[in-house]
């Protein structure tokens, strides 16, 4: 697993994470309903808009230290890994 990920950095995550932040107190703020909702973060490797991004932390693997997070975008289906020395260097 993660061999198929495109290498992101640990800005690159935060970038992320704040963008999806401001989405969310923004809905927050003004109420909105599900067809209003501003977009999700664009694929960074494409460019096209996001329906759906899932991220989490991979389970430990025996020949790798340490978890990295992982990143999903749909519909494209580009797939990005934040490894685990990248967060730590962060």
């Amino acid at each position: 697993m993660g061999d198929d990920r495109i290498p992101m950095t640990a800005g690159w995550l935060a970038d992320m994470r704040r963008a999806m932040e401001r989405r969310e107190e923004i809905i927050i703020r003004d109420v909105l309903q599900q067809p209003d909702y501003p977009p999700l973060p664009g694929c960074p490797e494409c460019g096209r808009s996001a329906e759906n991004i899932t991220s989490w932390v991979e389970s430990p693997v025996w020949d790798r230290d340490g978890d990295g997070v992982l990143v999903d975008f749909k519909p494209c289906g580009h797939r990005f890994r934040v490894s685990h020395e990248e967060l730590l260097n962060a």
